[in-house]
């Protein structure tokens, strides 16, 4: 083998690990970003669920009474 074939052999090689480090680390990164991203979804998820909540009883708590106060008219409307 010769000096020039064993350059290129180096240089091939070399390109091809920078490829595959390069690709690697996307595929890690990816990875930890969509495990952030899908805890940050289930913490929204469940302000969500505890919001909707929280409104359902304000707003059965304000209704309520009007229903009392309908069911007071004279006439029974």
């Amino acid at each position: 083998m010769t000096r020039r074939e064993l350059g290129f052999l180096i240089a091939g090689g070399s390109l091809y690990l920078t490829v595959v480090w390069f690709l690697t680390g996307m595929v890690v990164e990816r990875v930890r970003f969509d495990r952030q991203r899908g805890l940050l979804l289930q913490r929204l998820a469940a302000t969500q669920a505890r919001l909707h909540t929280h409104l359902m009883d304000l707003e059965r708590q304000t209704r309520e009474p009007l229903r009392k106060d309908d069911a007071a008219l004279p006439g029974g409307q």
